[in-house]
């Protein structure tokens, strides 16, 4: 990949230019490293000192400021133009872009090490008050920490479940027409058809019912809040706005179940265990279970000696999945990015579709295939490389079953694994001419 680089002073308006030519290979660096390369080959080229120019914005052409973390063949192809402005330091990238944070996202623990967040964290904060959440307990109810009580217990039953939840989110929002980058947010036609499947929504709770539900969680102080002040412009909504319509939702449930009998004392947290006991662990939890235990088969001792064999190769695979590389401990892949690539592959959308993924990264994330036991993960969904190797013995299994090649399971999974290793260039074919 050779890219074409154009260079000028920070508030200069890009019209002080100087071309540069960088090669960059594969193109799997990073924009931070191309504005350094410019900057470094610009100091060169004037007979100035290494470091007397410092990157402060990478700009596309129709001047968007580029995110410095994001990989170069992810965002622009051999021979593309890319503006970056430079200052004399000292301090590189002081422009900020779209999603950069403005504090680093970081939790420290007593002895000064960086800690590592809970998935569950987000959910063990909510304001569950703020969420429009206290406003659903009956009016009867007037002793303060007895409302206090209840959304306490809301909160355990929300985390008791928290794992299977997440999963059926998944489940759900991964149709045929779901676009890649929208499988970590939940159409309103998407939770309608979920609840219509645990037989929640009735003729006393139709689903018409569910719109004016769902703009109230999404108009909420603390959804507001979550988001940043200000109604989100994205369509559908995420992980968070999905639980807490869940409790929502079992207000409303057991309020139109209940129109005949006059009022009721009952609690928030038990109309919400009502539900799920009632209806979404009778009617969801078997499918769910089902179709991820289908991938159970696929953990022989040989398809695991193959794993191992390839493991290197695999974890390069996961790497030149990352849109973007920052630092951290583990390196962990945006499904949506792995889903893309899977695409490129010839994989996705060819040899399987996007609803018959969804139970393999189910299976890829998850350690059981009980629902009751599922864990709740970072979201959007990532994967580390344990968790992408058995994605791709999962897909392996989905091949094997749907050209009828069960008894010769390994033969398949040996022919994906070579061909993903060939298609992310971790593997080079050999030429007939080389000895």
């Amino acid at each position: 990949m050779k890219l074409k680089v154009l260079t000028a002073p920070v508030g200069a308006g890009l019209t002080t230019l100087e071309v540069l030519d960088i090669h960059c290979g594969q193109g799997q660096q990073i924009l931070r490293w191309l504005a350094y390369s410019a900057c470094a080959q610009l100091a060169y080229r004037r007979g100035e000192t290494l470091g007397r120019y410092v990157p402060q914005t990478v700009l596309s052409k129709d001047g968007t400021v580029l995110d410095a973390d994001l990989v170069l063949s992810e965002v622009v192809f051999d021979q593309d133009e890319l503006f970056v402005e430079y200052s004399e330091g000292p301090i590189a990238f002081r422009t900020r872009w779209e999603g950069r944070p403005k504090t680093p996202p970081l939790s420290w623990e007593n002895a000064g090490q960086e800690a590592v967040l809970s998935p569950t964290t987000w959910l063990e904060e909510m304001d569950l008050a703020a969420e429009g959440l206290a406003g659903l307990q009956d009016a009867e109810q007037q002793d303060a920490a007895a409302g206090a009580n209840d959304l306490a217990r809301v909160r355990e039953v929300l985390l008791q479940h928290a794992g299977a939840l997440q999963m059926l989110f998944l489940l759900y929002t991964c149709e045929a027409s779901t676009p890649i980058d929208a499988i970590h947010r939940m159409t309103l036609p998407q939770f309608k058809a979920m609840l219509q499947a645990a037989k929640v929504t009735s003729n006393t709770l139709p689903p018409d019912k569910l719109d004016e539900l769902l703009a109230a969680v999404q108009n909420s102080q603390g959804a507001l809040t979550r988001k940043g002040h200000t109604q989100s412009n994205t369509s559908g909504f995420d992980l968070a706005d999905f639980i807490v319509a869940l409790v929502h939702v079992a207000h409303t449930r057991f309020a139109a179940e209940s129109f005949f009998t006059g009022p009721s004392n009952t609690l928030l947290s038990t109309k919400l265990l009502s539900m799920l006991q009632d209806c979404i662990f009778v009617h969801l939890f078997p499918e769910l279970q089902r179709r991820v235990d289908k991938l159970r088969s696929s953990m022989t001792p040989a398809a695991q000696a193959l794993l191992r064999k390839g493991r290197r190769l695999t974890e390069q695979v996961l790497e030149r999945c990352q849109i973007k590389r920052v630092r951290s401990r583990v390196l962990q892949v945006d499904m949506r990015y792995v889903a893309k690539h899977l695409q490129r592959w010839g994989l996705l959308g060819k040899e399987f579709t996007l609803p018959e993924l969804a139970p393999v990264i189910i299976f890829a994330k998850q350690l059981s295939t009980d629902p009751y036991r599922f864990m709740l993960h970072y979201q959007p969904l990532a994967l580390d490389y344990d968790e992408f190797e058995k994605l791709l013995l999962g897909l392996a299994f989905l091949q094997a079953r749907v050209r009828k090649r069960l008894d010769t399971f390994d033969e398949v999974l040996g022919e994906l694994l070579d061909n993903v290793y060939k298609k992310a260039g971790v593997l080079l074919e050999q030429s007939d001419h080389q000895p």
